[in-house]
């Protein structure tokens, strides 16, 4: 069995784009999202319970998947705020205005870097839980991020 190892900082890599192409893994205008400490991707079946009468045993099927990915990062001015970028609107507005302006964006997960062969979910959805916080013990701004799927997560392979 291999194991992927995240301790490399060129793995567990969140892209996001204004296009699916952007968000591609090592694409080049992609929005890499730098100084992320953790990060989660949630592939969550919906389930719904139901008893009758003639069983001592609920029982149970599977309704539709509401997908996540959440994560917490180091805020980053540029990308946080925005940069000039021509050709990727997610990075020239920032994370603050793709989420305030409710912009569905496309993203990819790297699980093993963006070499030849290495695995990623994909999708898109819309950015969601921006909390910048800062304290006199955290001298830096860090804050979570939450992507709510629009739609199923791809796997794919770089």
């Amino acid at each position: 069995m291999a194991v992927i190892n995240v301790t490399s900082g060129s793995q567990a890599i969140l892209t996001l784009g204004n296009t699916s192409v952007l968000a591609t893994p090592g694409a080049a205008g992609g929005l890499v999202v730098p100084t992320v400490q953790d990060i989660t991707v949630s592939a969550t079946t919906g389930t719904t319970r139901y008893s009758t009468h003639d069983s001592t045993s609920s029982s149970a099927f599977t309704t539709v998947n509401e997908n996540t990915i959440s994560l917490n990062m180091l805020v980053d001015d540029d990308t946080f705020f925005g940069v000039s970028n021509a050709t990727n609107e997610v990075a020239n507005v920032g994370l603050l205005s793709t989420s305030i302006n409710k912009t569905e964006v496309f993203f990819s997960v790297a699980f093993e870097g963006t070499d030849s062969g290495d695995y990623y979910v994909s999708g898109k959805g819309f950015l969601s839980g921006l909390t910048p916080t800062a304290s006199i013990d955290q001298a830096v701004w860090i804050s979570p991020m939450e992507i709510v799927v629009n739609g199923e997560l791809t796997k794919s392979t770089v």
